[in-house]
């Protein structure tokens, strides 16, 4: 299953979640229990993406609605660190860069298609 760990959450620092060295069809169930689970117990979740992740169009989907939950729930749900450059090459291979806001996520920026804060 590889490294993924929980930090706990303060009063001002997000949940982070290790991403581990694989988000694909195979590994993403594990990493989606994490997800909800850090999203049922703080209000700010961030994932610290491996450097060297391998990546499938699995991992978008839950990215994203990881981020559409969270706005729906009045959290947030963010990128700690560096998008490692597989996930960018996906990003962009599946079409799925975004440069606006994005509206399922309270009109902010979509942090996991090309957007800022």
């Amino acid at each position: 299953m590889g490294n993924r760990k929980q930090k706990n959450a303060s009063q001002d620092n997000p949940v982070v979640i290790s991403s581990g060295t694989r988000l694909t069809i195979e590994s993403i169930a594990d990493f989606t229990r994490l997800v909800r689970d850090a999203l049922d117990g703080a209000k700010s979740v961030a994932v610290a993406f491996d450097s060297d992740l391998e990546v499938d169009i699995t991992a978008l989907q839950v990215l994203c609605s990881a981020c559409k939950t969270a706005a729906a729930e009045g959290k947030s749900f963010s990128c700690s660190g560096p998008q490692p450059q597989a996930l960018v090459d996906l990003i962009v291979a599946a079409g799925a860069e975004r440069h606006g806001a994005c509206r399922s996520n309270n009109n902010n920026p979509c942090i996991w298609f090309g957007g800022t804060r």
